[in-house]
């Protein structure tokens, strides 16, 4: 397949960084012109926390995520084992309620649709660049197909200059932490905020971060997580 000028200038753009978010920020500025909004760069492998390479997110968006539990409903992430190539999301089926109130989300903060860039690895890791666009169906199939290629490539020199993956656990808040310990004592949300004296959407917000800290699917396999690494006794 060949290789056009234009994938080469956007890999030029984001080798310019020197460690991960470096890459992960100068990528976005190359897409500027196409109307990229977000970029989401991570990576995880069976039983080891999500690795956090690039965030960058329009205002609001991840308050809404992490309050509204968007992640048990991330129509993406469901479809990253299925595929090997980048792909827009426009082309993946919504299948719950939940992941058609994401869309919708989405479309009401000016970001319709989106690419996404698929990273297998050895010992069952999956790996994503995720770019959110205002209209992407205005961006030439050649360009999409530059980014895409592009954004895999990114994902590669983020990952590599992360580093290998480490065995210092995450830090949690001191809410974080108190949040799985209460749940590991079966304690229901309802519970933990009276005995913390906030809202019960707040304990709700401290468990979705943790989640996302750890890279954990689940609630129970957050607190498994943190018991191992000495977080939580």
């Amino acid at each position: 397949m060949r290789i056009s000028q234009r994938t080469f200038d956007l890999i030029d753009a984001a080798f310019a960084g020197r460690t991960a978010a470096e890459v992960g920020r100068a990528f976005f500025t190359a897409l500027g012109p196409f109307g990229i909004r977000a970029l989401w760069s991570r990576s995880q492998a069976r039983l080891e926390p999500s690795r956090i390479y690039a965030r960058i997110s329009p205002p609001r968006w991840e308050e809404i995520y992490n309050e509204r539990a968007f992640e048990n409903s991330n129509f993406v992430e469901r479809e990253l084992p299925r595929r090997s190539q980048p792909f827009r999301w426009s082309t993946i089926e919504l299948i719950s309620p939940g992941e058609r109130t994401v869309k919708q989300v989405l479309n009401d903060l000016g970001f319709p649709d989106g690419m996404a860039a698929p990273v297998h690895g050895p010992g069952g890791r999956i790996g994503v660049t995720s770019l959110a666009f205002e209209r992407l169906e205005a961006v030439d199939e050649p360009d999409r197909l530059a980014i895409g290629m592009a954004a895999t490539v990114a994902h590669h020199r983020m990952e590599f200059l992360a580093g290998p993956p480490s065995a210092v656990p995450p830090a949690l808040s001191p809410r974080e932490r108190d949040c799985l310990a209460f749940i590991a004592q079966g304690m229901a949300d309802w519970e933990i905020s009276a005995i913390l004296g906030v809202a019960e959407s707040t304990v709700l917000t401290h468990v979705q971060n943790a989640r996302r800290k750890l890279g954990a699917r689940s609630r129970a396999q957050a607190v498994a997580l943190c018991v191992s690494a000495g977080l939580i006794g």
